[in-house]
């Protein structure tokens, strides 16, 4: 017979994970000034120490507030700038055949290296900062949709056309939902990688920004206060990440096959 395996119960997972975290902090904390200099790795007390005074004089809000502001300003229009470029050139191959060497050589190019040129193009300040997240996400965005643009089946749209179904009926009814899975699956890969080049664009050129007290805590050499930092970082990327996966996990349904 088959061996099946139980679901796990959701609670379950969750007193173990809670578990394991606990554990791992403890550990973190024992080996912290025993085993490794508290300089190097901190220790969660002090860790906690640093996050209530921030919290308390609430500086901290300054700072993610303007990380915030930047990613999802960048993310924005990288985003509807890829949606847009990848319709547009998924529907147009020859075209796509034209430009896609070019765009393949802007993808590979480190988008960090651009920052200087948007500080000279737009001055060190908000707007340099969001085209620097917005170069990223566009190359996502554009090949996440140019691959569901692809993914359609072709006989499918064939035979709609023969059936007489115009252009823009078969976009709004096939190509959209088809194309969905792919742009969701794009929307939370691009959002990683644009709230990493927030953190790193606020770290090369701002005053304020997660990105900017890690930098600054580094240059104090205050450990407690860049782990301080990387912990508020986790909390935020875990709550902006959770409508995306909402969004990926109900449009699952929606794939169509070949």
């Amino acid at each position: 017979m088959r061996n099946r395996q139980r679901p796990l119960n959701p609670r379950v997972v969750l007193v173990q994970q809670l578990a394991f975290l606990i554990l791992l902090i403890g550990a973190w904390q024992f080996v912290s000034g025993r085993l490794i200099p508290p300089f190097y790795i901190s220790n969660p007390l002090d860790i906690a120490s640093v996050i209530w005074k921030w919290l308390a004089d609430g500086s901290i809000w300054v700072h993610i507030r303007s990380t915030i502001v930047t990613l999802f300003m960048g993310y924005l229009v990288g985003a509807v700038l890829g949606i847009g470029l990848g319709l547009a050139l998924g529907l147009s191959p020859k075209t796509e055949r034209i430009v896609a060497p070019f765009i393949a050589a802007l993808y590979g190019l480190p988008k960090v290296a651009l920052l200087p040129l948007f500080v000279i193009f737009f001055g060190i300040g908000l707007v340099s900062k969001v085209a620097l997240v917005a170069s990223v996400v566009i190359f996502l965005l554009f090949y996440a949709t140019l691959a569901g643009v692809r993914d359609i089946d072709r006989d499918m749209i064939d035979g709609l056309r023969l059936m007489g179904a115009s252009g823009a009926e078969i976009t709004r009814k096939v190509r959209m939902p088809a194309i969905l899975p792919w742009l969701y699956t794009g929307l939370r890969t691009s959002l990683g990688y644009a709230l990493t080049t927030t953190v790193v664009s606020e770290a090369l050129s701002s005053n304020r920004g997660l990105g900017f007290l890690i930098e600054y805590s580094a240059s104090q050499f205050h450990s407690a206060g860049v782990f301080a930092a990387v912990v508020v970082l986790l909390v935020l990327s875990s709550v902006i990440m959770v409508p995306l996966g909402m969004l990926e996990r109900r449009s699952k349904p929606t794939r169509l096959s070949r």
